[in-house]
């Protein structure tokens, strides 16, 4: 895991961020960590988010293919 990755995973809630956590693992019979790290995990294996991510690439790959300046002609 990426060291910057691993440092936002420990960055203190917000009271308020802390409570809707409480509700969400009661809400789903887990514990804190759990239910937090069932979320995370969640997030990072999100299907629609690496095809998001795939496309952007591909966007980027073939605006740097198809960049043109007046002067390359």
């Amino acid at each position: 895991m990426d060291l910057a990755q691993a440092q936002a995973l420990s960055t203190p809630l917000t009271a308020a961020e802390h409570h809707q956590v409480q509700r969400g693992a009661a809400a789903a019979g887990q514990t804190a960590e759990d239910f937090a790290r069932d979320a995370i995990l969640d997030a990072a294996t999100d299907p629609f988010l690496a095809a998001l991510e795939q496309a952007v690439e591909t966007i980027a790959s073939r605006d740097r293919d198809m960049i043109r300046h007046d002067y390359a002609d």
